[in-house]
């Protein structure tokens, strides 16, 4: 492989280059490096076709470094990429015909007996890169105490959100975030921005997450004792924040943000958005439009965020759509219901162009809406990998 990871990172967190410029080149990069994908291509029997009408006039370009080939495919609309099914990371390994091994691999929380998806990582700096850039352009990190009450996820020690968030406490040279304790009723002193006692509270292989954190030296040089003013964001998953109330929780700051992260299959019934907004906000004492909501899986290294407004936004270098769940090929228009797509273009050494579960709705400004899972049949997609 003549790319390195470096330039990888630098070519796809580089906003000054076209997204679509970005994704042709991905998507030319894994059709030749990784197996399923290529699989995936010729079970629909389009192998070829795509290829010869985005590769004509190329040569060898592929094999250069990605900076070269960003004029290539100018104009060209990426929608029209194939998604491969999002089953596609339960049922095979994802991983690039050049990576040896992993250096992280996250696997998704699930029923017993359910088959988990599975992200095998190449470049743990990228993942780690993806998630604080993209988490920066909607907060301004320095803005804030991270808090985390993640229950059930913090039984998953491949866990990606676990790992985002590890991240982000560790980028906060204060020391003030921190995991909240799971094994104690949270006091009122447990949801401030103070740390009492220099509460560390970790569920992850922490020697590995403090590796790869280090990575990224970007932490602040802030005197840990110093004095800051800062507000909370509690990250949170759905099910935990609603038990969290029914169990009598402080009321947090009033300037507090809550960013909900899903998480309500397989521990409550499914919530009406609006419906969870007022919940937690009246649950913990804050404004409704101080419920933020974070939009990720273990398939995706990128995040997509609603700081408030009801719609979710991507970074730029994720996109998603919402397809014809008859016809994957096109987008529906805009504010109505389909299937929710995705192209990630951190997930370069993974597979960055697949077809969730998710049910939603798009916006002409790129932002969307979830609606649920998608509540009909398994999609038909990856029979290809039984043969």
């Amino acid at each position: 492989m003549k790319q390195s990871y470096t330039t990888w990172r630098n070519y796809l967190l580089n906003e000054d280059i076209p997204f679509a410029d970005k994704a042709w080149t991905v998507y030319r990069h894994q059709l030749e490096h990784q197996p399923v994908y290529r699989r995936f291509f010729e079970h629909l029997g389009i192998n070829g076709q795509l290829t010869e009408k985005v590769g004509s006039g190329n040569g060898n370009k592929e094999h250069q470094d990605p900076e070269l080939q960003s004029e290539v495919n100018s104009g060209n609309d990426p929608d029209a990429i194939p998604l491969i099914p999002i089953q596609v990371f339960r049922d095979a390994a994802i991983r690039a015909d050049y990576v040896e091994s992993a250096d992280v691999v996250f696997r998704s929380s699930g029923t017993t007996g359910t088959r988990h998806s599975t992200h095998e990582i190449a470049d743990a700096r990228l993942y780690l890169e993806s998630c604080y850039r993209g988490f920066s352009k909607f907060y301004n990190p320095q803005d804030f105490v991270i808090l985390a009450w993640l229950p059930g996820y913090s039984e998953n020690p491949h866990s990606s959100l676990i790992a985002m968030i590890d991240h982000f406490i560790q980028l906060d040279g204060t020391g003030k975030s921190r995991f909240l304790p799971l094994d104690q009723p949270l006091k009122e002193v447990d949801l401030q921005t103070e740390n009492p006692n220099n509460i560390s509270v970790r569920y992850m292989n922490t020697r590995r997450h403090r590796r790869t954190a280090r990575l990224l030296n970007t932490a602040e040089s802030a005197d840990a004792g110093a004095a800051i003013n800062r507000r909370l964001m509690l990250f949170g998953a759905v099910f935990g924040l609603l038990d969290l109330i029914d169990a009598g929780v402080p009321k947090l700051p009033g300037d507090a943000i809550i960013v909900e992260t899903g998480g309500m299959k397989t521990h409550r019934r499914e919530i009406p958005k609006d419906e969870l907004r007022q919940r937690l906000s009246d649950g913990f004492g804050v404004p409704p439009g101080s419920v933020h909501s974070e939009y990720g899986m273990t398939e995706m290294c990128s995040q997509a965020w609603d700081n408030g407004k009801g719609r979710f936004q991507c970074p730029p270098w994720l996109r998603v759509t919402v397809r014809n769940p008859e016809n994957p090929m096109q987008i529906q228009p805009s504010g109505e219901e389909g299937l929710i797509g995705v192209i990630d273009l951190a997930n370069v050494h993974s597979i960055s162009f697949f077809l969730t579960q998710d049910c939603g709705v798009a916006w002409p400004d790129g932002s969307f809406q979830v609606l649920g899972r998608w509540d009909h049949a398994e999609l038909r997609g990856c029979n290809f990998l039984m043969e």
